[in-house]
């Protein structure tokens, strides 16, 4: 096994990170631990990301969930704080299948949820994202060539050759929001689900605010003219009830008072 000496003389990029093995992250580890049905690794890479959480499940490097000590420096915390502060991290971002078929408890809980299976699940198995910046014409053929034989995955964006894999990940989406819709006619779950957006969209220094918040629940079309009727309309796209009409209201109201602004 490495000593720590000789692991942190090696410069690390990201790249060199995101590529190793799960054999290689056991190899160089300080200590690891299951969480959430993963195999977590703590590295210290010395240099720039220094002592870290390095993510696998399946064999295969789940490195979007990766934690790195340069995102927490501010923080001054020795090994054992990071530790600590990781564990409790990655309790929140990752999750076992079992969690997908239980009740949510509110919109946070649902967010993450769907965040892992959108970002994470994925990353289980080899895959071709579908996500490429301004491909030429002859690296646009090569990738369609590439995937031709390949399964889509819509909930992974991604194309895959094992058919089962995707299959299975429209499961899990379909339980996940099932779980959701039974929480949408909550008040309250639903109040403190518009909040959020309000916030992550400024609704109070947004010219759309409406619909850009709106349209975090689902697919709705732009209406000008009466701001009054373009609200009503993009209730009725999305077939709200009294229940979340009224919780929407409520919300704004509230976003208002605790950022001390009048709604007029």
């Amino acid at each position: 096994m490495p000593t720590i000496t000789e692991l942190t003389k090696q410069v690390w990029h990201i790249d060199d990170i995101q590529a190793m093995t799960e054999d290689a992250a056991k190899s160089f580890a300080l200590d690891t631990m299951r969480i959430k049905g993963h195999n977590v690794y703590f590295v210290d890479f010395g240099g720039y990301f220094k002592y870290s959480a390095l993510v696998f499940a399946d064999g295969m490097h789940i490195y979007y969930a990766n934690e790195y000590e340069i995102h927490h420096e501010f923080e001054k915390l020795d090994h054992d704080g990071l530790k600590a502060r990781y564990i409790k991290a990655l309790n929140h971002k990752l999750f076992t299948e079992e969690e997908f078929v239980e009740p949510l408890r509110d919109y946070d809980d649902y967010q993450a949820k769907a965040y892992f299976l959108h970002n994470y699940y994925g990353m289980r198995r080899p895959n071709e994202t579908i996500f490429h910046i301004n491909p030429s014409p002859a690296e646009e053929a090569a990738f369609r060539q590439k995937v031709a034989t390949m399964t889509f995955n819509p909930v992974c964006f991604a194309y895959y050759a094992d058919k089962a894999f995707v299959e299975h990940c429209i499961v899990l989406h379909v339980a996940l929001e099932k779980a959701w819709s039974k929480r949408q006619n909550d008040f309250e779950v639903m109040r403190d689900a518009f909040i959020r957006e309000m916030y992550d969209h400024e609704y109070s220094i947004n010219w759309q605010a409406d619909f850009d918040t709106l349209s975090a629940f689902g697919n709705i079309e732009w209406r000008d003219g009466d701001y009054t009727k373009a609200l009503h309309s993009y209730f009725d796209q999305l077939g709200f009830t009294d229940t979340q009409r009224n919780a929407y209201f409520a919300a704004r109201k509230e976003y208002y008072r605790q950022i001390g602004e009048s709604e007029d």
